[in-house]
């Protein structure tokens, strides 16, 4: 029987500990405040909640990719136990680290003359990065083989639609993610957009609504993924914040009452640190799959 060893980083705001229970490898992002930089797990001491209310104070803050020989050193390590991997990153849309594990991974594959390292771009972050773990976990489990887990799980999160409400678009903008324009309109005018994923560009972000206030944004949020739940045939759906726990409650609820999922199927859960310094504080997030 193969052994098969799931990797992904830590931008999937998947948790130290349930990656360990789940024996999943997270390799970890890294962020900058005020020109300190952190490694995603080494604040431990400072809960979720605690890190947004720092964001909301610092100067600056930024992101950084995991590097090359991060990526080569697992890999190789994991093929040399006689394991293949399973590698599931961050969107190429919003971080070049993905391009570094393709990278290594082609590098080992030619070494060693065979697929042994097997890359998926979840086409998104946070919980929807999680949503492509946990799909390629729940594959392998019931018998996918290696060999058809990239193609099957790449096409998998090419249909993971995902959009949120950010508070405070300066994040986002700081981050490269949106352009100064749109982040001046929605602080001048109070608009708050709804950002969404286009699959047609590997997830590359792009303001799809414009609203006047944040309540008119969770509605028009809210059906707009009943429509898309609807339509995509969904079975899982991802709910993620900033703290904002009372918001994800009402928009877990009008899922529940508006569609077809199943509430076993509905996770919810925070923003990890890394992924909520490109976000913002005030940020909420829905994913479906």
């Amino acid at each position: 029987m193969e052994k098969i060893q799931i990797v992904t980083d830590s931008c999937s705001s998947l948790t130290k500990e349930e990656c360990k229970k789940r024996n999943i490898i997270c390799l970890e992002t890294s962020y900058i405040l005020n020109d300190v930089p952190h490694t995603a797990f080494d604040e431990e001491d400072v809960s979720l909640p605690e890190f947004y209310k720092k964001l909301e104070v610092m100067k600056s803050c930024s992101t950084s990719n995991i590097a090359l020989s991060t990526f080569e050193e697992c890999f190789e390590k994991l093929v040399a136990e006689g394991k293949k991997v399973v590698y599931i990153g961050l969107s190429t849309a919003l971080s070049s680290t993905f391009s570094y594990a393709e990278a290594a991974a082609k590098a080992i594959n030619e070494k060693t003359g065979k697929k042994v390292v097997a890359v998926i771009n979840s086409n998104s972050g946070s919980y929807g990065e999680m949503l492509v773990v946990d799909a390629t976990e729940e594959a392998l489990e019931n018998g996918m083989k290696f060999e058809d887990i990239e193609e099957n799980m790449n096409n998998f999160a090419q249909n993971v639609a995902s959009a949120f409400v950010a508070k405070d678009l300066n994040f986002i903008h700081k981050c490269g993610r949106l352009n100064i324009i749109e982040a001046s309109l929605g602080k001048l005018f109070k608009i708050v957009p709804i950002i969404c994923t286009e699959k047609s560009v590997n997830g590359k972000l792009k303001v799809t609504d414009k609203c006047i206030g944040t309540k008119l944004a969770y509605k028009t949020l809210r059906n707009k993924f009943v429509k898309l739940i609807t339509e995509n045939k969904a079975k899982r759906c991802y709910i993620a914040s900033c703290d904002l726990d009372a918001d994800a409650e009402e928009l877990k609820k009008f899922i529940l009452e508006n569609t077809d999922i199943k509430e076993e199927y509905i996770k919810m859960g925070y923003i990890d640190k890394t992924m909520s310094c490109c976000c913002g504080p005030k940020t909420l997030a829905i994913f479906c799959g």
